[in-house]
């Protein structure tokens, strides 16, 4: 008999490794799952994660996680927001992600893609 705990910490752990290579995915699923009911601009993302001028990177990756179905667009105004995906597991797991400290991250990481080396 599979534990619930466990199946979600197996299931965390697969979504973290999908992502495991790309340091902004992971850096957008934690920001999104931080604010899991909030819509931002592609300007406010990019203004609150811009590490060392990544525009670039975290609008290819911002791009990536809607592709992949994570990050809903919604269009306002005109305007595309951006926030995480109806689809409550996915929800989940990016509400999960976001509730691990660094350590933690790193230990998962380590775990589920040991030649990644350190994010962040």
């Amino acid at each position: 008999m599979i534990f619930p705990e466990i199946a979600t910490q197996e299931k965390l752990c697969q979504f973290i490794e999908e992502y495991a290579d790309d340091h902004y995915c992971l850096e957008l699923l934690r920001f999104f799952g931080g604010y899991p009911h909030a819509r931002f601009s592609e300007l406010a993302v990019v203004h609150a994660l811009n590490l060392n001028g990544g525009r670039l990177c975290i609008e290819r990756a911002l791009r990536h996680l809607t592709d992949k179905g994570v990050v809903k667009t919604y269009i306002e105004n005109n305007v595309p927001l951006y926030s995480l995906t109806d689809d409550e597991s996915l929800f989940s797991l990016a509400l999960d992600l976001a509730k691990l400290d660094w350590r933690q991250l790193q230990l998962l990481l380590r775990q589920t893609h040991p030649t990644s080396g350190r994010v962040g």
